[in-house]
């Protein structure tokens, strides 16, 4: 949510320029032939430079203050084919209602390379820069470089104009590859007075300066902070969303504190956000009236006989009736009405809909305000609007609170999507605010099985199935519906060889996906002498931790608890008998957090191998990390175990 703050007076400010050349155009011949990171010699790509140059500049013409906003960087590529493609162009997001737009000028972008001994620039055209309407208040800008090459040097530059200077936006000092240089300064008079959320470990600098301008008789403060070498932060098993571990900052407007006017505060609580949502023309108004609303409600709880079963065809209803158009959204977009004529909304518009038929079946129904995991954590102790950007519904019945959420329609009441898990959320109610706890307590199953034979020269061929239940099928489902072809290329992914009729089937009675191939005469055992030496797990075993730091200041995300169970049988030989069987193993996490078992018999003629791994929290503090980077330790030690096979 955007709010438009009318201000004084204000003055330019210079741009600091530092010791090497970063002004756009001037990439130098050592920044072409720099043949790897210094901070990480195996990165794809590095941050050379990049600057936030962020002030409120006064308009004497109208008497308001713009917030201005100066973005720049340069991006060396050394290996084109394995950089994510966000680095090889730039997408700006604006807030473009029809009125009081956020505008963008001097959108630039350049690729150079070193051809012959002379640095040769590929400009972007206009004509390449695109723009896209996202809905009625937001459009994107973008562009991808041309002619981009291992070696090449990316450099980009554009100046934002808003009206809005309440929230100044997020800036990340720290990526997924290194960064050289990065700085963020922001610029602002002294009687507006900001709240800072930083996050992150990353050691930079911070200079505070105050200096008067005279001709305004006023002060102005600058806060510039600037880092450099940072390493890159790589992804890790069970974080929902890296950004939550990124160095990076954020300004906020709290108060407007000027002699001779009137004082204006901006600094708010949690519960004074519920209650302004609640008299918000795209919120809390949404749910009032709806008339239209009756008969649908009537429809949907006919056969209704308890408030659970009118819950739950309400759920339902919304669902199958009506389709999300992939737009987040705190606010409605078209409105409840639109919607329920048009069956097509953003997050709002479906779900504030929901809760009024919800309400109007007689049931105690709220919204729900959430930010989602990709738009960070909430900080508990940072009270703000502009952080929440999505809602969901709930229910209340006998004191039992019911969760759920009808934009997706694998989503069950009380399994909410992934993208709703964010560790917190508000329930919005007319009386007050209540936090809620987003985190599912549902239990989410793998069960793998195969039965196959192995040869007398160390070959396989046999049968495997894989069931997948809860979170896992819904995630499937989803991941499904969007690209069957992709879904389907990145299963396959997971193994190391061909697999013969290949089969996914679905069972909507209990939710469940099960996958299902063939392999044949695949490499298994090793022959050495008369003596077979296999892993009984063979391609399903676990090989590399996937936990790669000693720590972190996060929490481990699951989302779900879980359990994983894997049965294999594998045929032994004509003319082999077992000479020697891997050691049965068990541990827990400290708390009964998570556990692991592994056994392995040899029943009629069959090795036997069966193991469960469970996580009985779907989430953990980060004092969790060291414990559960030595329990998947264990778990690999065990899942590479042998069976030794000799010759009778």
């Amino acid at each position: 949510m955007r709010t438009k703050v009318s201000l004084l007076v204000l003055v330019g400010f210079m741009t600091l320029l530092f010791g090497q050349d970063n002004r756009f155009g001037k990439v130098s011949k050592e920044e072409l032939t720099k043949s790897q990171s210094l901070i990480d010699p195996h990165a794809a790509a590095e941050i050379l430079f990049e600057k936030a140059n962020v002030t409120l500049e006064f308009y004497p013409i109208n008497g308001t203050f713009v917030l201005v906003s100066e973005f720049e960087g340069r991006i060396k590529v050394y290996d084109k084919n394995n950089v994510n493609e966000r680095f090889l162009g730039r997408e700006v997001s604006l807030y473009a209602p029809s009125s009081n737009r956020e505008k963008i000028s001097s959108f630039r972008g350049s690729t150079y390379n070193l051809e012959n001994g002379k640095v040769v620039e590929t400009k972007v055209k206009s004509t390449d820069i695109f723009k896209e309407r996202k809905n009625k208040n937001w459009e994107v800008e973008k562009f991808t470089f041309p002619n981009v090459q291992n070696g090449s040097v990316l450099e980009y530059k554009y100046t934002i104009s808003s009206p809005y200077a309440r929230d100044i936006g997020r800036w990340f000092f720290q990526d997924e590859i290194p960064v050289v240089y990065s700085q963020f300064i922001f610029k602002r008079p002294d009687f507006y007075i900001y709240s800072q959320d930083n996050r992150g470990d990353a050691v930079g600098r911070t200079k505070e300066n105050v200096y008067p301008d005279n001709a305004m008789n006023y002060s102005n403060l600058i806060t510039e902070m600037t880092y450099e070498n940072v390493p890159p932060l790589k992804k890790e098993p069970f974080v929902f969303n890296l950004d939550n571990l990124k160095t990076s900052t954020r300004f906020e407007l709290m108060k407007f504190e000027h002699s001779g006017y009137r004082s204006e505060n901006y600094a708010t609580s949690w519960g004074q956000i519920g209650k302004d949502l609640m008299v918000h023309s795209e919120f809390g108004a949404q749910l009032k009236g709806n008339n239209f609303l009756d008969e649908a409600v009537q429809t949907a709880t006919a056969n209704a006989t308890t408030p659970t079963e009118q819950m739950q065809g309400i759920f339902r209803f919304v669902k199958d009736n009506y389709t999300w158009n992939r737009m987040y959204g705190l606010r409605t977009d078209k409105g409840v009405r639109s919607t329920f004529k048009d069956k097509t909304g953003n997050a709002a518009d479906i779900n504030l809909m929901l809760v009024s038929m919800l309400q109007k079946a007689g049931l105690n129904a709220h919204p729900v305000a959430l930010s989602t995991v990709g738009n960070l954590i909430l900080n508990y102790s940072f009270p703000s609007v502009t952080s929440l950007n999505f809602v969901i519904a709930s229910v209340e019945i006998n004191n039992q609170l019911y969760l759920m959420d009808a934009t997706e329609k694998y989503s069950k009441i009380n399994m909410l999507p992934m993208r709703n898990l964010n560790h917190r959320g508000f329930r919005i109610r007319e009386t007050d605010v209540q936090e809620l706890s987003l985190t599912n307590y549902g239990l989410s199953t793998i069960k793998e099985w195969a039965v196959m034979t192995l040869s007398g020269d160390g070959r396989i061929s046999g049968n495997y199935s894989e069931t997948r239940d809860s979170y896992f099928a819904m995630n499937d489902k989803i991941r499904l519906t969007e690209d069957p072809k992709e879904f389907e290329k990145e299963y396959e992914k997971n193994f190391n060889f061909d697999l013969e009729n290949f089969r996914i089937d679905e069972n909507e009675e209990n939710g469940m996906f099960r996958y299902s191939f063939k392999f044949n005469d695949i490499p298994g055992g090793e022959v050495i002498g008369n003596k077979i030496i296999v892993n009984p797990l063979l391609f399903t075993k676990l090989e590399k931790s996937s936990f790669t730091n000693d720590s972190r200041n996060y929490p481990l995300e699951f989302g779900t608890l879980i359990s994983k169970e894997k049965t294999i049988k594998i045929k032994i030989p004509e003319g082999f008998k077992v000479e020697s069987m891997p050691a049965e193993k068990s541990f827990v996490v400290e708390g009964n957090v998570a556990g692991y078992t592994y056994k392995v018999i040899e029943s009629d003629g069959y090795i036997v191998i069966s193991t469960l791994y469970q996580i009985g929290q779907s989430s953990l503090p980060n004092t969790y990390y060291k414990p559960m980077k030595e329990f998947e330790s264990q778990q690999i030690n065990a899942e590479n175990q042998d069976v030794v096979l000799v010759k009778i």
